[in-house]
């Protein structure tokens, strides 16, 4: 048999066979790791021993055999006392008496067929047959053998001397079982070897054989790195590579990988099922995982101390099994992979189970006994449940709610529903759930609420319900009204039941926002609490926010009142007030709508500040979509659309009030920069199909994919189903959502004049009656191009005053290009110095923004279309102002100083708004602007070959 890379040992071997021929007989060692090749050394000493002359005796233990008897040393003396091997005056009856009789005596110390008897018998037979020839006796896996032949070649190992004997054994670096009686025999070795993995070239050398002289260098690489040149593994991968069909090539490397894990883990399962001590501690290595201490190892895996070392040992020399870190030893994910498997789920929570029991007696803290019992699979004593809940307030309390929301849900998972302590668990969990999941806390309240037995209970729970995510739904106002009438009027109540009663409250007005006739109550109520909320307490403050909301959707009170009252609780709510989230998601809007863009921008901006600590995504989602209103309201729409991509990008799929916002944000930053990629996104955002909001917006988003695809009356529909549901639930202020505005211009566009007028004339009532000036505005500039003659003008000549007054600059601007196309046509002089103000402010807006708005410019703030004309827009609305002021004065012949001169801009800038235009236009030449402004929509300017 030819052996790679074991020449020293060979010769050790031949060496040792020629010395015991002499008389001095010893024990030869072999050792090394599993898979190194020991039992191949075995068997070439076994030739080598036969080709010097000598009695060669082999045996080989077995795992499967361990428990027999004598087993291992039947091997040895079968060919002695049957096999007619010629010896003198050897004590065969001793062995033979044993053999023949079916096993030892354990009745008898040294009678007949006692052990004793065996073991002088084994002694004598092997000394008197050394005193003719050389006798080696070949013993691989020793720490598979017998306790009685252990017993038996213990005794022989210690009598030696002087004899022509040579007991060779194996056994691995660590010997797990029955380690003090096989180190008896090893003590007296004489001779030690170590079976050795491969070195690369070898490796090399013997991948090139399987897989031809052109193999991939990397490839026999990597086979030397996963084996770690071990015989017997390299071997196995080498046979699994082919039957895969592998060719050594350099692409084949991750497969390698692949095979090498699946036999590394074969290996391991293979360790598991013969070793019972390697067993039972990788088991509870597993099970304690970073927990592990020598003393829990131990005690769950219910080995001495010494085993466990020897086992810890065992498993290092297997590779890929343990892994150290910050000095403690963990399973790595392969033995955790095969442990599982082997020990299946009803062993698994056994001793998760068990480990609890152990750690708790060691004094471990609540959480560290936790971490085991979440992993039970069956848990139904009060005690279990009680270390659960207590785990889960010491997370809470150390800032890790998401380790604290994991051990209530695993106390809830076995806590049947009659059990009075679930409801308790219910609201625990809510409450460790309010700051980041703040959908899944409503849903446990309400599940409490439920399982609470009195109404005064229930109240208490769901008064606790993240304002945010309380709104918008009919089922639960119905609880919250139902609680709320059992508790009765506030006006006998004072001190926690006040304050419970007005959370409650708020909280059943935020869920019934959709019903018309709850929300027609809401400025009333507002009357009863006064218009004063400077000295509310945070509950009323709640209410307070709720119903302000609720009187901005339906325009009922005065925007002056609504922006002092939001003003004054604004100045109240500290960024990082517990009450931010609730209030963020109400308070910015409501400013907005009363035209407080300022009051909103600057309180956002200190939230933002603190939302840039860690905070959960939700909430920062919230902040984002937010401020992209604010942004927008500002007309900032580059930043706008940013933070609304990112409110997008950051909020979570449960948490529907923050999806609700991310979509309305990118929603109004699609109406106004006309960005149908924007508006499909937005209408790809799944929130909840009962929204009303969520419904308003994607009826807009569908209305402007439709006006962009040229389909009016398909986008008229969509305006209008989307707005009269608006209206039938008391939503009527239009500074919320301008529907009507839209609606109007979509009229107008197909020719509905009438119909046209009419809405925007509601609008302005509605927006008179609201008194924001920024709505009022939007009204007029609707009138002034839907009414001809001098009436428009003045219609948009107020509009303008108003847009200025607010200090809208965006919308202004767009106005007075609106007006001096208007009042060219009667003064001309008049005309040009309005189109030229508005031009000179376009200019100071997106040299201020540094180009990044031009689409803001392109179309207003508010509405969804252009109004110019009842049919397809010209190509020039996709100029900016100032574009089409420099387009339309070049076309009718001024030259670029005078054009400069007029706007009193610089040629340059000139040079670069004619230069924009003509590429919008789809022209070449300065010649064609004429004809190209004049152009429908979709032809543009035919660009010359």
């Amino acid at each position: 048999m030819t052996l790679r890379e074991r020449g020293s040992e060979l010769r050790q071997m031949r060496e040792a066979v020629r010395e015991v021929a002499s008389g001095r007989g010893a024990l030869l060692h072999i050792g090394g790791p599993a898979g190194a090749g020991r039992t191949a050394l075995a068997r070439a000493l076994v030739e080598l021993a036969a080709a010097e002359g000598a009695l060669v005796l082999r045996a080989s233990g077995a795992e499967s055999e361990r428990d027999l008897p004598i087993g291992v040393v039947r091997q040895l003396v079968t060919p002695l006392v049957y096999g007619g091997v010629e010896a003198e005056d050897t004590p065969r009856g001793m062995l033979a008496a044993i053999l023949e009789g079916g096993g030892l005596d354990q009745t008898s110390e040294f009678g007949p067929g006692s052990l004793g008897c065996f073991v002088h018998g084994l002694h004598a037979t092997l000394k008197r047959l050394s005193a003719t020839q050389t006798v080696v006796v070949v013993i691989d896996d020793l720490h598979w053998v017998d306790e009685a032949s252990l017993r038996a070649l213990a005794f022989l190992a210690s009598r030696l001397h002087g004899a022509r004997l040579l007991v060779a054994v194996t056994t691995p670096d660590a010997v797990s079982e029955r380690a003090l009686l096989i180190q008896e025999i090893l003590d007296v070795t004489g001779y030690r070897l170590e079976a050795r993995a491969f070195t690369a070239d070898t490796t090399a050398a013997l991948v090139a054989q399987r897989f031809g002289p052109d193999c991939d260098p990397a490839f026999a690489e990597v086979c030397h790195e996963v084996t770690g040149g071990s015989p017997k593994a390299l071997l196995a991968l080498l046979d699994r590579a082919v039957h895969q069909r592998l060719r050594g090539q350099f692409t084949e490397v991750p497969r390698v990988r692949e095979l090498s894990g699946a036999l590394r883990r074969e290996q391991l399962r293979a360790l598991l099922r013969r070793d019972r001590v390697v067993s039972a501690f990788a088991i509870a290595t597993v099970i304690l995982a970073e927990q592990a201490t020598e003393l829990l190892l131990a005690r769950l895996s219910e080995l001495t101390p010494t085993e466990c070392r020897t086992a810890k040992s065992v498993l290092r020399r297997v590779g890929g099994a343990l892994d150290e870190i910050d000095g403690r030893v963990v399973p790595t994910a392969a033995l955790t992979k095969v442990v599982s498997e082997f020990i299946g789920s009803a062993e698994s929570s056994r001793l998760h189970r068990a480990a609890a029991d152990h750690l708790a007696e060691c004094g471990a803290g609540p959480e560290e006994v936790a971490a085991q019992l979440v992993q039970v699979d069956g848990m139904h004593d009060r005690r279990g449940l009680d270390l659960l809940k207590a785990a889960a307030v010491s997370a809470r309390r150390r800032g890790a709610p998401e380790i604290a929301v994991r051990y209530f849900r695993r106390a809830l998972l076995d806590s049947p529903p009659e059990d009075g302590r679930r409801a308790e668990l219910l609201v625990e969990l809510a409450a460790t759930e309010l700051d980041a999941w703040p959908a899944a806390a409503k849903q446990h309240l309400v599940q409490a609420a439920r399982l609470l037995p009195d109404h005064r209970s229930r109240a208490e729970a769901l008064s606790w319900m993240p304002l945010r995510v309380s709104g918008y739904d009919p089922q639960l106002a119905a609880l919250l009204k139902d609680v709320r009438d059992k508790i009765g009027p506030t006006d006998g109540l004072s001190g926690h039941d006040l304050d419970v009663a007005l959370r409650l409250e708020a909280r059943w007005r935020q869920a019934g926002m959709p019903d018309r006739k709850l929300v027609a109550t809401a400025g009333e109520r507002l009357r009863e609490l006064g218009f004063d909320a400077g000295r509310a307490c945070p509950a009323e403050q709640e209410l307070r926010v709720v119903l302000l909301e609720a009187v901005t959707l339906t325009g009922e009170v005065p925007s002056t009142e609504v922006a002092r009252m939001a003003r004054q609780i604004v100045a109240r709510v500290p960024a990082n007030s517990v009450q931010i989230g609730s209030f963020m998601q109400i308070l910015p809007a409501v400013l907005l709508a009363a035209d407080q863009g300022d009051a909103a921008g600057s309180w956002l901006d200190a939230v933002l500040a603190h939302a840039r600590q860690p905070s959960p995504a939700a909430f920062q989602s919230l902040v984002q979509a937010q401020c992209s209103l604010a942004l927008l309201g500002r007309g900032q729409v580059a930043r706008a659309k940013e933070a609304a991509l990112h409110a997008v990008d950051l909020v979570g799929g449960d948490t529907q009030e923050m999806i609700v916002s991310s979509a309305v944000a990118l929603g109004a930053v699609a109406m106004v920069t006309r960005d149908v990629d924007l508006a499909r996104r937005a209408l790809e955002i799944t929130g909840s199909e009962t929204d009303l909001r969520m419904y308003a917006l994607r009826r807009t988003m569908r209305a402007m994919l439709a006006e962009s695809a040229g389909d009016h009356e398909a986008a008229l529909a969509q305006i209008l189903d989307g707005g009269n549901l608006l209206d039938r639930a008391g939503w009527r202020n239009q500074a919320v959502l301008p529907w009507q505005c839209m609606a109007a211009a979509l009229h107008h566009r197909v020719g509905q004049h009438a119909e046209a007028m009419a809405l925007a004339e509601e609008h302005q009532r509605r927006a008179l009656a609201w008194g924001s000036p920024n709505g009022i505005a939007r009204g007029s500039h609707l009138l002034g191009i839907l009414t001809p003659g001098a009436r428009g003008v003045e219609h948009l000549r107020q509009a303008a005053e108003l847009f200025r007054q607010a200090g809208n600059k965006t919308e202004l601007a767009w106005t007075l290009k609106r007006l001096g196309k208007r009042i060219q046509k009667t003064s001309p002089a008049e005309g040009e110095r309005v189109l030229a103000q508005a031009g000179q402010l376009a200019e100071q807006l997106m040299e201020g923004r540094g180009g990044a708005e031009e689409g803001m410019m392109a179309s207003t703030s508010q509405s969804a279309v252009s109004l110019d004309s009842p049919v397809v827009p010209a190509p020039a609305t996709r100029l900016t102002p100032t574009e089409a002021t420099v387009a339309e004065l070049a076309a009718r012949g001024l030259g670029n100083h005078e054009i400069a001169s007029r706007l009193e801009i610089s040629r340059r800038a000139v040079e670069k708004h004619l230069t924009s235009s003509y590429r919008k236009l789809g022209i070449e030449r300065r010649v064609q602007l004429a004809e190209a402004l004049r152009a429908p929509a979709g032809t543009g300017g035919s660009r010359s070959t």
